[in-house]
């Protein structure tokens, strides 16, 4: 397995394996959820990656700056956690049973970038 921090570093590790030739017996995962990494998984560069949602992050951030702004008003975080969670989802192009995942085409239109 290799894991990347982003896409593009995932894509990088997949054409070294690809040199080696160990492209076909190398797991490579990666995290963002961005429109090409999410193609890249449609490709079979990769095998999943980690959805993250920044337009949600920065979108709220405004919101929660604001508020402070105008009331002292602290955001709310989610429940059970000490923060605000904007979610993240597991994209793969062939789930496993048991494991919460949303396919590529469910990626592709949720994906940034």
């Amino acid at each position: 397995v290799v894991y990347a921090i982003n896409e593009p570093a995932a894509a990088g590790g997949y054409e070294a394996l690809k040199a080696m030739g160990r492209e076909g017996d190398v797991l490579v995962v990666a995290v963002d959820g961005g429109c090409p990494g999410v193609q890249n998984i449609a490709d079979g560069v990769i095998g999943a990656t980690s959805q993250q949602y920044p337009l949600d992050m920065a979108a709220l951030g405004i919101e929660a700056i604001k508020a402070f702004a105008d009331s002292g008003t602290k955001p709310e975080p989610t429940e059970g956690k000490n923060f605000l969670d904007t979610g993240v989802r597991l994209i793969t192009a062939e789930p496993v049973e048991g494991v919460d995942s949303i396919s590529v085409e469910e990626g592709l239109e949720l994906c940034w970038g």
